[in-house]
C-alpha cells in the first residue's frame, strides 16, 4: 500500500521539523516542508499531496487562509489548519475555505494520526458523495427512478413502478391523481411542493429542481430530489408535466455524519484549548504564593516571630505540594494520552495498594486531625495494571482528605463484589459536591476545582485521570454526593 503523502506548511522551523518527525514516525510520507504561503501553493500543485498541514497564520505576503483558497481553486486536497490561538474573525475567514479540520498546537502523535485518518475518511466520503450525487442526477435525468406524468387538460396522472416503490404503494394503487400523491408530502413542506407544481401548470415556470421530504405509506420519512419539466406537444399544443423523484436519504444521512464528525473535531479542539488554559492558570497561582512567601522570608525573617516564620513556611510547603500533585497528574495524563503508558495487567492484592497509599498520606490526614476507618478484605485480588490502580487510589484518597474538615472521618472499603469484580470505595463527610458541578466532574475542558477545607487547590484533573485509567482496565467509576454532607466514590476492578 502506498504511503499517505503529506505537505507540511509551518513558518517556525523547529515546529515544522517536529511535525515532520511525528509524521515519519507514524509511517506517512512527507513530500515537502515549506515555510511560506507561496511555496505552499507551488508545492501543492506540483506534488499533489493527499493532505496539507497548514499553519493558519503564516508570515509573509500570503497567509495560511489565502494559500488554502488558492490551492482549493486548482486542487481538491484536504487542508488541516494548524493553530495555537485563533480569534473569531480569523476563524470565520478560515471557515470559508472549508478546511477538513483544525488542530491546536501543541499536539501529540496520537492526535495528529487520529485527525489525519479521520480527514482521509471524511474526504473519501465527500468524493463518494459527489460521485453518488452525479449518479443520482443521471438517474433522474434518464428516468430510472420514480417517474410521474401529469396532463392538466385531462387531469390525468401516470406513475411508474419506481414511483410507487418510493411511496410504498402497490401496483393496484397505481391510479392516483396528482392531488393524491401530494398527500405523501409532510405538511410543513406541502406548500413548497404545491407551489412548484402550480408554477409549472400556470406557465410561470418551465422547470423545477429541489430537495424535499416525502412520507411513505408506512409512515417513513425519506429525502428526495424532485425534478419537473413543462413539455409542450407541437402537434396538439397540449402541455404536460414530466416529473421525477429520486431517493437521496442515504446521501442526507452521510452529510449528517460528516457534520457530526466536524462538530466533534471542533469540540475536541475547544476542550483541549480550555484544558490547557485551566492548567496554566492553576500552575501560575501556587507560584505566586511561593514567590511571595519566600521573598518575605528572604527580606524580613529577622523581624518575624518563630510562629510567623513557621506559618510562612507552611504556606510555601502547601503551595509547592499543590504544584507537585498537579504536575504528577499532568505527567501521567500526558503519558497516557500519548501512548507512553502501556496497560500491563497482573494479579495483585488490592488491599496492599490501599494500605500503602494510606501510609503515604498519613502525615496529611493526621495533621488535619482526620480519622481514617478501613475495612479491607485481604482476599481481594484484582487483575489490572498495578501502576494505574495505585494512581486511582492515590487521587481518590487525596481528594477525600482535601475536602474533609478537621475532626471528621474518612471510610475506606475494599471488598469482593462477586466472582468477576472487586470494589474500592472512599467515603468522606466533608464539603460534598454542588449539583451543578456533578455532571461535569469527569470533563477535562471544564474548570470544576474548588478549594479544600485547608485551602488546598487542584484542577479536577485527578478525577479525569481516574476515569481514563479505570476504563482502560475495563472497570467502572461512580460517585454519590450531597453538598454540605460529603461524597462517596466507588471503583470496580476486574478480578480476572
Amino acid at each position: 500500500m502506498d504511503k499517505i503523502k503529506i505537505l507540511v506548511v509551518e513558518d517556525e522551523a523547529i515546529i515544522a521539523k517536529n511535525i515532520e518527525s511525528k509524521l515519519l514516525k507514524a509511517g506517512y510520507e512527507v513530500v515537502d516542508t515549506v515555510f511560506t504561503g507561496n511555496d505552499a501553493i507551488k508545492s501543492a500543485l506540483e506534488k499533489s499531496p493527499d493532505i496539507i498541514l497548514l499553519d493558519i497564520k503564516l508570515k509573509g505576503d500570503i497567509g495560511g487562509i489565502e494559500a488554502a483558497e488558492k490551492i482549493k481553486l486548482q486542487k481538491d486536497i484536504p487542508v488541516i489548519f494548524l493553530t495555537s490561538y485563533t480569534d473569531e474573525d480569523t476563524f470565520e475567514k478560515a471557515k470559508l475555505t472549508e478546511p477538513a479540520a483544525y488542530l491546536s498546537k501543541p499536539f501529540n502523535l496520537d492526535e495528529l494520526n487520529r485527525i489525519i485518518q479521520l480527514t482521509l475518511f471524511n474526504h473519501s466520503i465527500k468524493k463518494e458523495l459527489v460521485e453518488t450525487k452525479k449518479r443520482y442526477e443521471l438517474a433522474v435525468e434518464a428516468g430510472r427512478t420514480g417517474v410521474w406524468e401529469y396532463i392538466p387538460s385531462d387531469r390525468k396522472t401516470i406513475v411508474d413502478s419506481g414511483f410507487l416503490k418510493l411511496l410504498g404503494l402497490t401496483t393496484e394503487e397505481k391510479s392516483i391523481q396528482i392531488n393524491d400523491w401530494t398527500n405523501f408530502v409532510p405538511i410543513e413542506e406541502l406548500e413548497l411542493v404545491n407551489s412548484k407544481i402550480s408554477e409549472l401548470i400556470s406557465g410561470k415556470s418551465d422547470h423545477y429542481y429541489f430537495e424535499h421530504r416525502i412520507k411513505t405509506k408506512d409512515g417513513q420519512i425519506r429525502w428526495v430530489i424532485s425534478k419537473g419539466n413543462l413539455i409542450k406537444e407541437e402537434e396538439s399544443n397540449k402541455i404536460k408535466i414530466l416529473g421525477t423523484i429520486t431517493d437521496i436519504t442515504e446521501l442526507k444521512e452521510t452529510e449528517k455524519k460528516l457534520k457530526h464528525y466536524a462538530d466533534d473535531l471542533k469540540r475536541s479542539n475547544t476542550a483541549k484549548d480550555n484544558f490547557f488554559s485551566i492548567i496554566a492558570h492553576d500552575l501560575r497561582n501556587p507560584f505566586h504564593t511561593i514567590l511571595g512567601a519566600s521573598e518575605l522570608l528572604a527580606h524580613y525573617s529577622s523581624d518575624m516571630s518563630i510562629e510567623e516564620i513557621q506559618e510562612t513556611a507552611q504556606n510555601i510547603y502547601r503551595a509547592a505540594s499543590n504544584v507537585y500533585n498537579l504536575l504528577v497528574n499532568l505527567l501521567e495524563w500526558s503519558r497516557f494520552h500519548t501512548g507512553k503508558i502501556e496497560v500491563k495487567k497482573t494479579q495483585f492484592n488490592l488491599c496492599e495498594i490501599v494500605n500503602q497509599v494510606l501510609e503515604l498520606y498519613s502525615e496529611q490526614y493526621e495533621r488535619k486531625n482526620i480519622s481514617v476507618h478501613t475495612q479491607c478484605d485481604d482476599t481481594c485480588f484484582v487483575y489490572a495494571d498495578k501502576y494505574m490502580i495505585e494512581s486511582v487510589v492515590r487521587n481518590l484518597v487525596s481528594n477525600a482528605i482535601k475536602f474533609t474538615p478537621s475532626g471528621k472521618s474518612i471510610e475506606v472499603v475494599c471488598k469482593n463484589l462477586n466472582d468477576d469484580f472487586a470494589e474500592f470505595s472512599v467515603k468522606d463527610y466533608g464539603t460534598g459536591i454542588p449539583k451543578e458541578i456533578q455532571q461535569k466532574l469527569f470533563q477535562i475542558d471544564t474548570q470544576i476545582s474548588t478549594r479544600g477545607t485547608d485551602q488546598e487547590k487542584g484542577t479536577g484533573l485527578g478525577l479525569v485521570l481516574c476515569k481514563d485509567f479505570i476504563e482502560k482496565n475495563e472497570g467502572t467509576i461512580s460517585f454519590e454526593s450531597e453538598f454540605g454532607k460529603g461524597s462517596i466514590f466507588r471503583v470496580t476492578i476486574p478480578k480476572k
